[in-house]
C-alpha cells in the first residue's frame, strides 16, 4: 500500500478528491492532509515520507511551485503531482520544468485520477525493484570483495610474498589502501570462541552453525570501527583474526577496547566464552608477521577468565633476528632439504644468551611454525594432515617450559616438512606440476607469472614451462586464462556485478583487457555472454 499526502487550502476539494475512488483498491492510502505548503513541510519533516505528494498549484502564502521546489531540494526521492485549473498554465509550465510528470485538472475526473495512480504505482514498483537490485548488487559485490580481502590478509601473514610493490598494488585493487600507505603501523588480535563440550552435543551441523554465527558477529562488530580488518582462520572456524591499523590521534588502547567489545558481544549474543590475544605494534611491512606471531603468543597464554598481552613490551625489538632475509634463508634451507644449513640459521635466530626469556623462544617458535605451514601448504598434496599437525602445535607451543623442549619440537617439525618437500620435488615431474597447479588454482585472481613460480618452486623457467604443458595438456598462460574465464562466466551468471568488478575479482586490472581476453576465449563479449545467458534462462 503506497501512501499519499494531499495538499490543498480548500477542505471541500480535499474531501471531494478523497471520495472520488476506492483508494485501497487503487493500492494507495491518504496518510496525510495539509491545508498549505507550510503545514505540508512540517508533516514531511516529522515523517515518515509518503510515496506521493499531490498538491494544489495555486495556494495562498506558499503556492505549489514553491512547495515542490523545496521538496526537490530536501526530499529528492519524493514523487510529486499537481492539481491545476485551466487558467494555471504558467504555474503548470513551471511545475513541469521542476520535473513534475503528473498533473490533474480541476475538477478532478475519476478516470483521470485512477489512470494517474495506476501509472504512478507502476513507476514506484519499478523504482523499488531497481533499488532492490542495486542493493543486491552492492551486497554481492561487497561479499565477493570481503572474501578476497580476508583471503589476502591471511596469505600475507601465513604465506611467502616476494615483492612488496606487488603486495601494495594488490591492496589498492582490493580497496585496502590504508594498509598500503607509507608508515604503516598495526596490531593483530586473535579471538577464539570456546563452546562448552555439553553445549551443542556432538552434532556437527549445529556446531558449524554456531561457528558461522561467531564469524558473522565478528565481522559486524569490526564493521562499526574504522581501520579494523577481520579475517578467519581456515583451519579453525571458531577463530578470527583482526588487523587493527594504528592511526595518529587514535588511542593506544584502541585494540584492547575493540576486543573487549567483541568479547561482550560474544557473551551476550552467543552465550559462550571466548579467549583473546593482542599482539604488539608492528611498524612497517617487515614486522607484519612478527606482529601476527606476537598476537598468537598472547592468545596461547590467555584463558577465558584472563587476557594476557604478548609477554613484555618490546618483544618485537627483542626478536629483530627474525627478519625477512632470515626467513628467506630458512625457507631456502628447508626447500633444499639442507638440515645442517637450517640448524645453523636456527642458531642465529635462537640466541644462546641464557638470559633470553622462554616467552621470546616461544614467540620465535610461532614464527617458525608460520614458516613451516607456508612451505607445507605449497608442497603437501592430497591431504593437509601436516598443516593440521602444525596448527595443533601452534595451539600447544606455549606449554613448553624450556628452551630445549622448544628447540626439539622445532627440529622435529623441520624434518617432517622436509620429508613433504622431498616427496613432491624429487618423486616425479607430475608431483611438482601438481603443486604448481594447486598454487595457481588458489591464487589465479592475483598477479601470476611463470618466472616467479619457477623461483618459488626452485625450477628452471623453461623446464617448468615444458613440464607444465606435458602434464596438464595446455600452456601455463592458457591454464591461468581458463581458470579466470571460468570464474568470470560463473560471476556473469550468478549476479549483476559490473564488468569492472568482475574483471578485478578474476585477476584483471583493466576491464577492457578482460573483455578482449573473454571475447577471444568465448566468441562473445562479457556483456553479450550475460545477455545470452539471461535470455536462455527465461
Amino acid at each position: 500500500m503506497y501512501t499519499i499526502m494531499l495538499v490543498d487550502d480548500e477542505k471541500g476539494i480535499r474531501d471531494s478528491i478523497k471520495a472520488k475512488i476506492n483508494w485501497e483498491e487503487a493500492g494507495f492510502r491518504i496518510a496525510y492532509e495539509a491545508s498549505g505548503g507550510g503545514e505540508a513541510l512540517q508533516l514531511l519533516e516529522e515523517g515518515p515520507l509518503p510515496h506521493l505528494l499531490i498538491s494544489d498549484i495555486r495556494m495562498p502564502k506558499m503556492n505549489g511551485i514553491e512547495l515542490i521546489t523545496i521538496c526537490k531540494e530536501r526530499y529528492p526521492g519524493l514523487r510529486t503531482a499537481v492539481l491545476s485549473g485551466y487558467s494555471d498554465f504558467e504555474y503548470l509550465k513551471a511545475a513541469i520544468q521542476l520535473g513534475v510528470k503528473d498533473y490533474l485538472l480541476k475538477p478532478v475526473a475519476r478516470g483521470e485520477l485512477t489512470e494517474m495512480l495506476g501509472r504512478i504505482a507502476t513507476d514506484i514498483r519499478a523504482e523499488q525493484e531497481r533499488l532492490r537490485d542495486s542493493e543486491l548488487e552492492r551486497h554481492q559485490k561487497n561479499e565477493q570483495l570481503q572474501m578476497l580481502q580476508e583471503h589476502y590478509l591471511l596469505q600475507l601473514v601465513k604465506d611467502e610474498w616476494y615483492s612488496l610493490s606487488a603486495v601494495k598494488e594488490r591492496l589498492q585493487q582490493l580497496q585496502l589502501a590504508p594498509l598500503a600507505a607509507d608508515g604503516f603501523k598495526a596490531r593483530f588480535a586473535a579471538v577464539e570462541m570456546r563452546i562448552p563440550p555439553d553445549r551443542l552435543g556432538v552434532t556437527r551441523e549445529r556446531r558449524d552453525l554456531m561457528n558461522l554465527a561467531f564469524q558473522m558477529l565478528c565481522r559486524e562488530t569490526a564493521s562499526r570501527r574504522d581501520g579494523v580488518y577481520p579475517f578467519p582462520e581456515i583451519a579453525h572456524s571458531s577463530m578470527m583474526y583482526f588487523l587493527i591499523v594504528m592511526k595518529d590521534g587514535v588511542p593506544e588502547n584502541s585494540a584492547e577496547n575493540f576486543v573487549a567489545e567483541l568479547k561482550r558481544n560474544i557473551a551476550e549474543y552467543l552465550n559462550v566464552d571466548s579467549v583473546a590475544g593482542i599482539g604488539e605494534k608492528a611498524e612497517g611491512w617487515d614486522a607484519l608477521k612478527n606482529g601476527y606471531a606476537s598476537c598468537m603468543l598472547a592468545w596461547s597464554r590467555s584463558t577465558v577468565h584472563e587476557q594476557k598481552d604478548s609477554g613484555q613490551t618490546g618483544l618485537l625489538e627483542l626478536t629483530n633476528a627474525f627478519t625477512p632475509e632470515t626467513e628467506r634463508k630458512l625457507v631456502q634451507a628447508i626447500e633444499n632439504l639442507d638440515m645442517p644449513a637450517f640448524r645453523r640459521q636456527l642458531q642465529a635466530v635462537f640466541s644462546a644468551d641464557r638470559d633470553t626469556p622462554v616467552f621470546a623462544f616461544t614467540f620465535l617458535a610461532l614464527r617458525l611454525l608460520l614458516l613451516f605451514s607456508s612451505v607445507a601448504k605449497k608442497f603437501e598434496l592430497g591431504d593437509s594432515s601436516l598443516q593440521k599437525h602444525l596448527w595443533n602445535c601452534q595451539m600447544t607451543i606455549s606449554d613448553y617450559q624450556s628452551r630445549e623442549g622448544i628447540m626439539g619440537q622445532i627440529d622435529e617439525l623441520a624434518g617432517l616438512v622436509m620429508e613433504e618437500v622431498k616427496k613432491t620435488r624429487f618423486s616425479s615431474g607430475q608431483h611438482i606440476v601438481e603443486a604448481v597447479r594447486q598454487y595457481v588454482e588458489e591464487n589465479f585472481c592475483y598477479e601470476l607469472n611463470l618466472s616467479s613460480l619457477a623461483d618459488m618452486f626452485h625450477l628452471n623457467e623453461t623446464y617448468l614451462s615444458g613440464l607444465f604443458k606435458q602434464h596438464v595438456g595446455v600452456t601455463f598462460s592458457d591454464y591461468v586464462t581458463g581458470l579466470r574465464i571460468a570464474k568470470a562466466q560463473q560471476l556473469l551468471k550468478e549476479n549483476e556485478l559490473k564488468l569492472t568488478d568482475i574483471a578485478m575479482l578474476v585477476g584483471y586490472s583493466s576491464s577492457s583487457y578482460f573483455s578482449t581476453v573473454f571475447k577471444k576465449a568465448c566468441g562473445k563479449s562479457p556483456k553479450e555472454y550475460r545477455e545470452d545467458y539471461l535470455q536462455n534462462a527465461r
